[in-house]
């Protein structure tokens, strides 16, 4: 009994320290001044931004593309908003990209979205909110043939809670 609770005693407190010292570690990262090789031309001073900005741009972008849905992009996207699609063609205003989506979503039978990870940010000198998602696209055409793709979307939010700004990038899954 006495070996019991000397070996709970020396585990709890191998776990108390454990924890004390992955907090300072935290702590010292966090205040580590890194230098770059090249300097950021937008901004090198992010932190973590608003979770619902987040939410917002996964339902909007990406759950009411695959259900088809695209109306509710009045509710989230800015009227000014500026498009760079993966296919160079840029979009100006809500009209023209409601438009082009519409146009792109109706060549699909059917899309089937996922999700890898989604992290909203915060420019801290800039004082801007992004959304950044990396996602995977199953898209089956009218004709039947079915396509894969990496996509990456980075999103800018403006001061009114909507997004103002998307770049988007995306990756064809290669054939083996």
């Amino acid at each position: 009994m006495k070996k019991f609770l000397l070996m709970l005693t020396a585990g709890a407190l191998l776990v108390a320290c454990g924890d004390k010292k992955k907090e300072a570690d935290e702590k010292n990262a966090a205040s580590v001044t890194v230098t770059m090789p090249y300097p950021a031309a937008y901004s090198a001073s992010f932190g973590l931004g608003n979770p619902a900005y987040a939410t917002m741009v996964v339902q909007g972008s990406w759950k009411d593309w695959e259900t088809n849905n695209l109306d509710n992009m009045k509710n989230w996207v800015a009227d000014t908003v500026v498009v760079f699609h993966s296919d160079n063609v840029m979009a100006k205003g809500l009209d023209s990209l409601m438009a082009r989506w519409k146009r792109g979503r109706a060549g699909y039978t059917t899309v089937i979205d996922s999700i890898d990870a989604v992290m909203p940010v915060y420019s801290t000198d800039k004082k801007e909110n992004w959304v950044l998602v990396w996602a995977r696209e199953i898209n089956t055409d009218t004709k039947g043939k079915t396509d894969t793709s990496a996509i990456m979307e980075t999103w800018r939010i403006n001061k009114d809670g909507k997004a103002d700004m998307l770049l988007q990038y995306d990756r064809a899954t290669r054939k083996k």
